[in-house]
């Protein structure tokens, strides 16, 4: 590679000396942004294929391979199948990239999925019962599969089921028997690609899915749940105790457990009155 390959600005030197979390958030971004989003308007939508499609992210692969890091996990493997189907489509071939077609959900699937959003509630009271690790585990995936803005990939977990590790995170309303879930995220993922400036309101947005998405499996295995925020002092508290970067920052916090109460399940305004136009 020339010594003119720049990605966000970063040169080859710099791409070899990141971060590994930094350079796979830009890996992630660059395949997302440069192969991905354009696939389908290539393959159907009449958009005529760059020159160098794909040719940035399949730098980036061998800048990830040159620094001896797995082509093993799921979220390098997307990687690698997009720019090899990028690959492909430059040469005039089929691009092969092997997708199930997309079904819709079943009126019954869809009802399930409305009971399960319609029902779920916030639950502040739990039965001594422990939750087992495999539940927590279900639950701590479907947090980690929520939208994610330009694929970013810097939601992180921390799982305290220690009373005294739980008091580090301040709350408002008594918290026993419970499993807390702490949703992180890696900030200098984000700086690397300079979203404070450009988009700032995205790291909020991946914090708030991630916890959805918590609540809402942890609803559907059968567990109460509640969704609570913390500031800079509970941010501070877990950077210390865990020992923690500088720029992992603590965004919200879910309490889990087996529901030990019936509450009054919340209502919302009429829809009509809640669309504006």
């Amino acid at each position: 590679m020339g010594e003119t390959f720049k990605v966000h600005g970063y040169t080859e030197d710099q791409l070899m000396s990141m971060k590994k979390d930094n350079l796979r958030a830009v890996f992630h971004e660059r395949t997302h942004h440069t192969i991905e989003v354009y696939y389908y308007r290539i393959l159907k939508g009449g958009y005529e294929m760059p020159k160098d499609y794909g040719v940035v992210a399949g730098k980036l692969l061998e800048i990830w391979k040159n620094r001896g890091f797995s082509l093993d996990p799921p979220d390098i493997q997307w990687c690698i199948k997009y720019i090899d189907a990028a690959r492909k489509m430059r040469e005039g071939k089929d691009p092969g990239l092997s997708v199930t077609p997309w079904e819709s959900f079943t009126e019954a699937d869809a009802e399930t999925i409305e009971r399960l959003i319609y029902g779920r509630k916030s639950i502040r009271q739990f039965k001594t019962a422990p939750v087992p690790d495999h539940l927590i585990r279900r639950i701590l995936k479907a947090g980690l599969y929520a939208p994610h803005g330009c694929n970013v990939g810097c939601t992180r977990f921390l799982v305290l089921r220690d009373p005294e590790e739980q008091k580090l995170v301040s709350s408002d309303i008594p918290i026993e028997n419970c499993v807390m879930v702490v949703v992180l995220q890696e900030l200098s993922m984000y700086h690397t690609m300079r979203f404070e400036k450009f988009v700032p309101q995205n790291l909020y947005f991946d914090a708030g899915a991630a916890a959805d998405h918590i609540s809402l499996m942890a609803h559907a295995l059968g567990l109460g749940h509640c969704w609570l925020t913390h500031g800079e002092e509970t941010q501070k508290k877990l950077r210390e105790h865990f020992n923690l970067s500088p720029t992992m920052t603590s965004r919200n916090h879910i309490i889990i457990g087996w529901p030990d109460e019936e509450t009054l399940k919340s209502e919302r305004m009429n829809l009509d009155e809640a669309i504006l136009n």
